[in-house]
């Protein structure tokens, strides 16, 4: 995700949002900023920082502890739907509403050699496949199509929608519906998809 240099702009420290979601959109856009310019984005002293996490180290894992817990949180909420599109929707919606949070886990390599957030990673990485899977059997999603390939599709399109959000070059409530019929339909024509049917 692309962050102004500056962090965050005053308009968007105005609005009070949990500490660790704002070191995930900090450490995104400069993952070298010390942990003084991580406080000041999120308008608290380093001294009230380092009440919280002593070191760098202890911050990151935090973040990354926290992401993957919106992610659980978002593949639970259609855990027991079916593969319907719109509980592939909500799933989609769910997760880039949570975008900087997950690009962070995503993206950071100093998490992979945490063994316990690498297995919970799996974990719903594999209810994630368990949710596109259904969605294979009702005939939404195309029944050749790798595992791997669905997942990488998904995070993708999770990715790229809510950088979108985000540089204000797509309105929230319209990224789920077009992450949903990329996912779907691909970027093709109807035309040409039928015509070559």
């Amino acid at each position: 995700m692309s962050v102004q240099s500056g962090a965050l702009s005053r308009s968007r420290r105005a609005v009070k949002r949990p500490l660790l979601d704002v070191v995930a959109e900090v450490l995104l856009a400069q993952p070298g900023a010390s942990l003084a310019e991580v406080a000041e984005a999120a308008g608290i002293s380093r001294t009230t920082l380092h009440k919280h996490y002593a070191t760098r180290d202890e911050l990151v894992r935090a973040v990354g502890v926290r992401a993957t817990d919106i992610w659980e949180q978002a593949v639970d909420r259609v855990a027991d739907k079916p593969g319907t599109e719109a509980g592939l929707r909500e799933l989609l919606a769910a997760m880039i509403e949570s975008g900087p949070q997950l690009a962070f886990l995503w993206r950071n390599p100093v998490l992979d050699g945490d063994h316990e957030l690498i297995q919970r990673y799996i974990d719903v990485e594999n209810r994630c496949l368990a949710v596109l899977d259904r969605a294979r059997k009702q005939g939404l999603l195309a029944a050749s199509t790798p595992d791997w390939w669905l997942l990488q599709t998904m995070h993708a399109l999770v990715y790229t929608a809510a950088e979108a959000v985000h540089d204000g070059k797509l309105a929230p409530l319209d990224a789920p519906d077009l992450a949903l019929r990329t996912l779907l339909h691909g970027l093709g024509a109807r035309g040409v998809q039928e015509a070559s049917a």
